[in-house]
């Protein structure tokens, strides 16, 4: 027992000396490491969280705009609008289709005269040719010219009237008088007839007007205008013009001219020819037929 006892002893003895030894090396070798290390060292800062970035402020929203088919239009129209010194109007160039016939001699015959009207218009802002158009169209029904047609033209239009029976000073004749054809006989074809026999019937006269609008310079051709030429043109041509029109902006480069063209009968013959130049000048017509006024009024509006 007493052996036993002793051996006891010199295990626990070994088991503490052991774990003494192996405690002092640890330590010495903390101490080693700590003393390698350079005087200036700086132990590593600790990690950080990242930065979160500042949160973007709300956008905004716009206040939703119901899509409507005028919603639409209206976007489209702000769109091909442009600004020039004459103002905010809607650009663009003709078609070469624009859904109304053409006219049928272009470059148009030669007139008995020929006069511009840009003298009687003095507004064109945010106009477009439709606009002109229907102001023009206006401007005859004022001045009793109640049939019309209309034509496609390089770079614009035509409008043309209906043939009527004039004065020889250029007045319109009155009441029913006046749109009589040159192949139609008056009321009094009783009277007519019988003065015709003789030499010194008076002659009658007709005009016939067509106002070009275009932005393209043109000539009149060498080509003569007869009378049934002219009265098959107001049946040929459209009741108005497309919706093309109302695209292209009617400016200072369009050019409005009258084409006038005067013919004369013989009550003897029968004969219908043009005048070439012309017997009256070309402000007794406006004068006569009161579209110098008409016209004015008209394009103040």
């Amino acid at each position: 027992m007493a052996g036993a006892m002793q051996r006891y002893r010199h295990v626990s003895i070994l088991v503490t000396a052991t774990l003494l030894l192996t405690t002092g090396c640890t330590k010495q070798e903390k101490i080693t490491a700590i003393s390698e290390e350079p005087a200036n060292y700086m132990p590593p800062a600790p990690p950080t969280a990242a930065a979160t970035p500042a949160p973007r402020p709300e956008k905004v929203r716009d206040k939703a705009i119901p899509v409507t088919k005028a919603n639409r239009q209206k976007a489209q129209l702000s769109a091909k609008r442009i600004t020039s010194g004459m103002g905010v109007f809607r650009g663009g160039r003709l078609p070469k289709k624009t859904g109304i016939p053409p006219y049928p001699v272009w470059p148009p015959e030669t007139p008995s005269s020929r006069v511009s009207l840009d003298r009687f218009i003095t507004a064109r802002t945010n106009l477009s040719l439709y606009d002109a158009g229907q102001k023009l169209k206006r401007s005859f029904e004022d001045a009793g010219y109640l049939e019309y047609s209309y034509f496609a033209a390089p770079g614009g239009f035509v409008l043309v009237t209906r043939i009527e029976k004039i004065s020889a000073k250029g007045d319109p004749l009155p009441g029913t008088e006046r749109y009589q054809l040159p192949n139609q006989r008056s009321s009094g074809s009783l009277t007519s007839f019988v003065r015709g026999l003789f030499l010194d019937a008076p002659p009658g006269f007709y005009r016939y007007i067509a106002v070009v609008v275009s932005d393209e310079p043109y000539r009149t051709s060498r080509k003569t205008l007869t009378s049934k030429k002219a009265e098959s043109r107001l049946r040929a041509g459209s009741n108005n013009l497309s919706t093309v029109y109302k695209k292209v902006a009617f400016t200072s480069d369009h050019n409005v001219d009258a084409l006038i063209y005067e013919f004369t009968k013989n009550v003897r013959t029968g004969k219908v020819r043009m005048i070439a130049p012309g017997r009256l000048e070309p402000s007794i017509h406006l004068t006569k037929t009161k579209l110098n006024k008409t016209i004015r009024s008209n394009f103040r509006r």
